[in-house]
């Protein structure tokens, strides 16, 4: 029986562009379906003319390091370009040939007006990576992203039976105010309560990556973690020239699994690694490339003043966390004080997964003020500012209402502030604060 394929949450999205003229470019790290969903696009629609490549093997990365991929695209589909039906290319790691990109923009330049052909590529790195594409491909390429199971998805594979809404809560909030509609959500997520309450935690612990979800035993997740990071060590990293010592790398990434949601210290790094400067510069700069590593910059109104202060920074697969800090278990978590970087981190999981469905221009940083006054995440959006505070507590904590008070007095943009919690849902007006639990989103 053939394996039924989940859907993601911004699927819709992706297949939209596929369907567009340029060319498409699906981002994500190792592992997160990227393959699988265009897998699922080409059984779709079997009576287009498909042609598949992957850059993983070496006698077709040969071939277009030969300028030969024009060749490769007629002899695959049997036809010239443009002499019969539209050919669709779909080429998976591109990342791994920087020969490609010069001519898959020749190609698409060349019959681009005609309609003849459509490229879709799939890459476990920016296209920057390596400076493969951000001169060869610009105004040519739509860039989606796919990101690892959230919340919701992770429900929908454990429990295939369950029909959860498909909007997400966070849409609501770059929308006009009706308190009522809130309310509304609300009810509608209720029966869900239970269930999702019961998946967070493995969330929290395991990450968002499908196969390792598929997994029955934590001794099998913690061998699925383990080969996972030896081949992105082996085969990704390695990959990479100026990437002289997998050891030092891997160190790094333990130090970031070991600091996640908290302030990058550069000289406690360099300390602790025995590095230069410039080599852990390199090194972060790939594992950020590779989509591993994610850093939130602080909200200041001038570009230059933020860019020079301290980002935090985030390991972003809590399964690679749990993996490198050697951390599996929740209740350990929950006593040690740690489970809320995990819970942090699993809400800067959601909001990517959420902002890469919105058109506008957006960004998520945090806010911290000289006087102790923080919040966690701001996400900007358009116009609008969205203030959002994250406890993994059931209570509401006097000091974080006060800290998103605070931030909303200093930026008009701002209209409502978010606290995120396990606790009940709640909307004060007055104060402009809403209360929300986890289980909504």
């Amino acid at each position: 029986m053939k394996k039924k394929v989940q859907k993601r949450v911004n699927e819709s999205l992706i297949r939209a562009s596929f369907e567009r003229p340029r060319v498409t470019t699906l981002l994500g790290a190792r592992r997160v379906g990227k393959t699988t969903l265009l897998r699922s696009y080409m059984s779709e629609n079997p009576d287009r003319k498909w042609v598949f490549f992957n850059m993983d093997k070496r006698d077709q990365r040969l071939r277009v390091e030969k300028e030969e991929l024009e060749l490769m695209i007629e002899e695959n589909a049997l036809q010239r370009i443009g002499k019969g039906k539209k050919i669709w290319v779909a080429i998976d790691e591109a990342q791994k040939c920087p020969a490609l990109f010069d001519q898959v923009k020749a190609i698409y330049d060349e019959n681009k007006d005609q309609k003849r052909i459509k490229f879709i590529l799939t890459g476990s790195g920016h296209l920057n990576l390596h400076q493969l594409a951000a001169e060869s491909l610009a105004g040519r390429v739509e860039l989606m992203h796919l990101r690892e199971f959230n919340l919701k998805e992770m429900t929908k594979l454990l429990c295939p039976d369950v029909s959860l809404p498909t909007d997400s809560v966070f849409d609501f909030f770059i929308k006009p105010f009706e308190e009522a509609k809130l309310k509304e959500i609300w009810e509608e997520r209720r029966p869900f309560q239970k269930i999702l309450t019961e998946v967070l935690p493995i969330h929290l612990v395991w990450g968002g990556l499908p196969e390792v979800l598929e997994e029955q035993t934590s001794k099998d997740r913690q061998r699925y973690l383990a080969n996972y990071l030896q081949t992105y060590l082996e085969n990704d990293v390695r990959a990479i020239e100026s990437i002289s010592d997998l050891s030092l790398y891997q160190q790094l990434m333990k130090a970031c699994a070991e600091q996640t949601g908290s302030l990058r210290d550069d000289q406690k790094l360099l300390n602790a690694l025995g590095c230069s400067r410039n080599t852990l510069v390199k090194y972060r700069g790939y594992l950020t490339a590779t989509m591993q590593y994610k850093e939130v910059f602080p909200y200041i109104d001038s570009t230059v003043k933020r860019l020079i202060k301290s980002p935090k920074g985030y390991l972003i697969n809590n399964g690679l966390v749990s993996y490198l800090t050697g951390i599996y278990d929740y209740s350990v978590l929950n006593t040690t004080g740690l489970l809320g970087h995990r819970f942090e981190n699993w809400l800067l999981n959601e909001l990517l997964t959420w902002t890469d469905s919105v058109v506008e221009n957006h960004a998520i940083y945090f806010w911290r003020t000289g006087g102790g006054a923080e919040v966690d995440f701001i996400v900007s959006i358009g116009a609008e500012v969205l203030p959002i505070e994250v406890t993994f507590s059931s209570q509401i904590l006097p000091k974080k209402t006060r800290h998103l008070r605070e931030f909303m007095e200093r930026e008009p943009k701002s209209k409502w502030g978010i606290y995120f919690y396990n606790g009940a849902f709640k909307i004060d007006s007055g104060q402009r604060i809403i209360y929300l639990p986890t289980r909504m989103i």
